[in-house]
């Protein structure tokens, strides 16, 4: 069921869109109209994340595609839900309610999942219970777990409970949105953001208790902490394998010195599988936010190979 959802977050254009979960929790999507575009996207973010956090990205490609972005659960605009229900089998459900949205507006146009990170590990699970739901899928340097015997499979499994013990030694309240901000700005892995990136992702992922009050984490670590700790799914390689449509991993750069495993996993399945590849030189897990021009290119340079989109505009190089 579509429905005006409360703004209680950034401010921003587009329709404001919700849906109820199958347990009652309230979910925000919100839509760019371009009736001139001939490709709809789709977007979602990553673990303790929020689509409002990535304008830098998304309202690049607003010229071209009609464009709509989605919260999960305890995820930005979204309400939070029951704490129990904040796992992956339940993100897969959320995401087939945002498919059966998306049917009920009748568009003929095509369909194009761009998924990073949590949203695209759970994309191929919804894949796997619920069948094709998209004409094509872009997966941003994604998480996925080895199969059973891989040489990075240990690594991975070590990996995410490293990621659970980081998301509960998290600060849950900050004073202010910018205290936040200028975390994002100073620590590494978040250090090359393009600068307005770094308020977005403090505004999308805080709420203010009230007027002058304290600023709270969305996302409670506990949460944040509890996904990636349960994010091993040995299916993963094989669903990407024998996926019914085209498919595309937009990788960080796994040339780099301490390159992430999702991006050196994602060219081993490049090489090892012969799946649709683009690393973005230079930069790591949130490549959108550092380097958005250059994924947009790709992901429209993806969509031409494909021909399912040809641009308006400017031509990709």
């Amino acid at each position: 069921m579509n429905m005006p959802i409360p703004d209680d977050a950034v401010q921003g254009q587009g329709h404001e869109m919700a849906l109820y979960a199958d347990d009652g929790t309230l979910l925000s999507w919100r839509l760019y109209p371009n009736p001139t575009a001939r490709v709809r996207l789709v977007l979602s973010h990553g673990n303790g994340l929020a689509m409002d956090g990535y304008q830098v990205f998304w309202r690049v490609l607003l010229a071209d595609f009609e464009v709509a972005i989605f919260d999960f659960r305890g995820h930005g605009r979204s309400q939070s839900g029951a704490a129990a229900e904040h796992h992956w089998t339940q993100f897969e459900a959320d995401m087939q309610a945002l498919c059966d949205a998306l049917a009920a507006q009748v568009d003929t146009r095509p369909l194009v999942g761009v998924f990073h990170s949590l949203s695209a590990v759970t994309s191929l699970r919804h894949l796997h219970r619920f069948g094709p739901r998209w004409d094509a899928l872009v997966l941003v340097d994604p998480p996925l777990s080895p199969p059973p015997g891989h040489a990075m499979e240990s690594e991975h499994a070590s990996e995410v409970q490293l990621l659970a013990e980081g998301a509960l030694r998290r600060r849950p309240g900050f004073d202010s949105a910018q205290q936040l901000a200028e975390r994002f700005a100073r620590v590494a892995v978040f250090g090359a953001w393009q600068s307005q990136a770094c308020m977005d992702m403090a505004l999308a992922s805080l709420r203010q208790a009230e007027a002058g009050g304290a600023w709270q984490l969305r996302c409670a670590p506990e949460r944040e902490a509890s996904v990636y700790r349960s994010n091993i799914w040995p299916l993963a390689q094989e669903v990407l394998v024998d996926c019914p449509f085209p498919v595309h991993l937009l990788a960080a750069d796994a040339t780099l010195q301490g390159s992430g495993l999702p991006a050196r996993y994602a060219l081993d399945l490049h090489q090892r599988c012969a799946i649709g590849y683009t690393p973005i030189a230079g930069t790591g897990h949130f490549l959108q936010l550092e380097q958005p021009q250059a994924c947009a290119d790709a992901i429209a340079q993806f969509l031409q190979q494909t021909g399912l989109f040809t641009s308006t505009s400017e031509p990709v190089k």
